[in-house]
C-alpha cells in the first residue's frame, strides 16, 4: 500500500534531521507501507503482479517511539549521510562485527551510519555510551570474512 503523504513526510525529516540526508533524496522515491515496514522504489508497481512483500529496498521500521534505519537503505544512501556517521577504526571493527558492544563516547545515543574508510557498512546504535551493529548476521559474517582476506 502507498505510504501516505504525512508517512513520508516524517521519514524525509528523519532523515534529514539524523543523518543530513537532503529530501530531494525521498523526492525521486516511490514509498510503500505495511504494517511498520516501510520500502523505498524508484519505480511503479507493475499491474496485476501480486506480491507477500513490496518491491524495492526496506527503508526502515515505523514504531511508536520513532523510526529504525535498515543497514541496507543507509548503505544505498552512502555519500548523501553528512550526520549521524560514526568512523570506525580497524581496531574496533572485528569486535562489532562479531557482536560486542564497545564503549564510545559520543554524547548522542541513537541510530548511526557505521563509516569504515569511507563506506557505510550499515546501521548501528549507540545507548547510554555503548556502540554496537545492527547489520544483519549474515551480512556481518561476509564481512568478517573480507577482513580475513585482507589480513
Amino acid at each position: 500500500m502507498p505510504a501516505s503523504p504525512a508517512l513520508e513526510k516524517r521519514l524525509a525529516a528523519y532523515y534529514a534531521s539524523r543523518f543530513g540526508v537532503p529530501a530531494s533524496v525521498f523526492a525521486e522515491l516511490s514509498l510503500q507501507s505495511k504494517k511498520e515496514e516501510i520500502w523505498a522504489t524508484t519505480g511503479r508497481p507493475l499491474p496485476g503482479i501480486r506480491s507477500a512483500r513490496p518491491a524495492g529496498l526496506r527503508v526502515g521500521r515505523d514504531f511508536p517511539q520513532g523510526f529504525k534505519p535498515t543497514s541496507a537503505f543507509l548503505c544505498a544512501l552512502g555519500s548523501h549521510i553528512v550526520r549521524g556517521r560514526v568512523c570506525i577504526g580497524s581496531e574496533h571493527l572485528e569486535p562489532l562485527l562479531l557482536g560486542r558492544r564497545i564503549p564510545w563516547d559520543s554524547g548522542d545515543d541513537g541510530y548511526v551510519a557505521l563509516d569504515y574508510a569511507g563506506d557505510i557498512l550499515g546501521c548501528g546504535r549507540i545507548h547510554r555510551g555503548r556502540l554496537h551493529v545492527l547489520i544483519p548476521t549474515g551480512r556481518r559474517r561476509e564481512l568478517l570474512e573480507i577482513l580475513r582476506v585482507r589480513s
